[in-house]
């Protein structure tokens, strides 16, 4: 696991042009830290108990606590995970050596950064170190040693400097290929005679934005989570199981952009009524202008395009925008409180699949082109 980091570290740093990358990579590859330095989690942990009493073997005190399969208590809570490891330095001190990790993605994982959340009292504190009282204990609660005042800290603060840089710049690139390009509807075909304005911007499309704001969010949350804990398998289920959701939505709702509907049937009316005003004398600019407009429906800015059709304003839009954006916001807090990706839970998913139902089913019903006036 060490290697494993150093080298996703020492590939981060290379990309961002960091020279801070042989340094960082001596310091993952330092076997033990002293009880009286502070401990970054993923560093392992060793206290010193001191010399065992008098008439007491140091080796045979160390074997006997090997035995008893012990494991970190750090501020009163015990930190599930490897075992402990004892033995004896050469002034015949008692030591005692355990792992701090809290990578992974399995249960164990995810218990053991719950528990270290636990004993840093609230939010896992990722900068701020804090001294905290630790000893070796039962797996099953309780202590066995006497306790000792370490500095832990979550995350060192150059993993924190490149997990905020690597989220920002693949958010960035989302935002980017939003705005630029694929947050839009699927280009409108041209209709014969009727030309497509020049610089026309197609209306953004809730679907396309839904499914980009969680690819981003999970892309984003995924590369953090990498670069601070060194794990690559931090994908939970409920994180697949959400993305499903989202990606059946955004097929569907292409698959009924891409149907033979009535608004096929009512932009060729307003071609025949633009075709109609360009042939009069002198053409008829003003009908012209409100027909192309029709054939052509361009963009009425973000929230207008994601939250409406032709009628308007849409009920289902804004409920459907709404818990995106707050089950988004609420995933990026999970995924800063606890280093790993939340494992949403049946009864968020069921939501969150009702919510894309609703707004597929009504979306079904929409009319994205008005009925052109005098038109039965």
């Amino acid at each position: 696991m060490t290697m494993r980091r150093t080298i996703i570290r020492t590939i981060f740093a290379a990309v961002l042009g960091t020279t801070m990358a042989a340094g960082g990579a001596a310091q993952a590859q330092m076997p033990t830290a002293a009880a009286d330095t502070t401990v970054v989690l993923g560093q392992p942990l060793t206290l010193n108990l001191g010399v065992p009493p008098a008439g007491t073997d140091c080796a045979i005190q160390a074997a006997t606590l090997n035995a008893q399969a012990l494991v970190l208590v750090a501020n009163g809570q015990t930190i599930p995970g490897a075992r402990a490891s004892f033995g004896c330095s050469a002034k015949g001190e008692l030591v005692g050596t355990a792992s701090t990790s809290i990578s992974g993605n399995g249960d164990d994982a995810a218990q053991r950064r719950a528990a270290w959340q636990t004993a840093f009292s609230g939010f896992f504190s990722l900068a701020g170190a804090k001294t905290l009282p630790v000893a070796f204990g039962p797996a099953t609660g309780g202590i066995t040693t006497a306790p000792k005042m370490v500095s832990i800290q979550g995350a060192s603060d150059r993993d924190l400097g490149l997990a905020a840089i690597w989220f920002a710049l693949v958010a960035a690139l989302f935002l980017f290929a939003f705005f630029r390009h694929f947050g839009r509807t699927d280009a409108i075909t041209p209709i014969a005679g009727v030309p497509m304005p020049a610089n026309y911007r197609a209306p953004y499309s809730l679907a396309r934005f839904q499914l980009l704001w969680w690819s981003g969010i999970v892309t984003a949350s995924y590369v953090a989570i990498l670069t601070i804990i060194g794990s690559m398998d931090t994908i939970t289920t409920g994180t697949m199981a959400l993305m499903g959701i989202v990606g059946g939505t955004s097929v569907l709702a292409a698959f009924q952009d891409r149907r033979p509907s009535d608004d096929d049937t009512r932009r060729h009316q307003h071609a025949a009524a633009y075709l109609a005003a360009a042939a009069a004398t002198p053409p008829d600019q003003t009908a012209m202008a409100a027909s192309l407009a029709e054939v052509y429906p361009p963009s009425q800015g973000l929230l207008p395009d994601l939250l409406s059709d032709a009628a308007g304003y849409n009920i289902h839009r804004l409920q459907l925008l709404a818990w995106t954006g707050v089950l988004g916001i609420t995933f990026l807090y999970e995924v800063t409180r606890t280093l790993g990706m939340p494992e949403l839970s049946a009864n968020l998913l069921a939501l969150t699949g009702i919510s894309n139902g609703t707004y597929f089913g009504f979306k079904m019903q929409e009319q994205q082109v008005p009925t052109p006036t005098g038109t039965a």
